[in-house]
């Protein structure tokens, strides 16, 4: 993992769900979130809303507006605002590192030369440094939130913590 990261609003979101939004400050140096990314994510009055402002209030969060709006107006279409954000944002502040979730924005910050991670990608980050013991546990509790990911990925994921 990079010492700095950009953030789209589903990881953070799903993150919050199941009480591990606190990753990210575990396992970056600075979390930016693009500012579309964090209207997004705390548009609602829930505790996902509080608990990322809450963060956010603690320095943990950097949002940011990206300058480029014509670069993110011509990709906006499959892609939605927050996603375009993360990766022309990425470019503007130089940082190579993404986390995005929707496999085809996934695609199209590798095609501009970006590092991607997602939600998974960040609970097999934090069991590997030890931050969480137990991944099934972790997985089966983002299922729960409405998280959606093959079990062909679960399965290997799982593989790669056994025994």
């Amino acid at each position: 993992m990079s010492e700095r990261t950009i953030c789209n609003a589903s990881p953070m979101i799903f993150l919050s769900k199941i009480n591990r939004l606190h990753l990210l400050d575990d396992l970056f140096k600075e979390v930016f979130v693009p500012s579309s990314a964090w209207y997004e994510a705390t548009h609602k009055p829930d505790d996902v809303s509080k608990n990322l402002n809450s963060m956010k209030s603690s320095g943990i969060f950097n949002v940011f507006t990206v300058k480029n709006t014509a670069a993110v107006s011509a990709m906006i279409g499959r892609l939605h605002k927050g996603e375009v954000e993360v990766i022309v944002g990425a470019g503007e502040i130089g940082i190579s590192n993404v986390i995005l979730d929707d496999g085809y924005a996934r695609s199209k910050a590798k095609q501009m030369g970006l590092a991607v991670t997602g939600t998974l990608g960040i609970l097999i980050a934090a069991r590997k440094k030890g931050l969480i013991s137990d991944i099934d546990n972790e997985i089966n509790n983002l299922l729960e939130t409405g998280f959606r990911i093959s079990d062909v990925i679960i399965e290997q994921v799982r593989t790669m913590f056994e025994g």
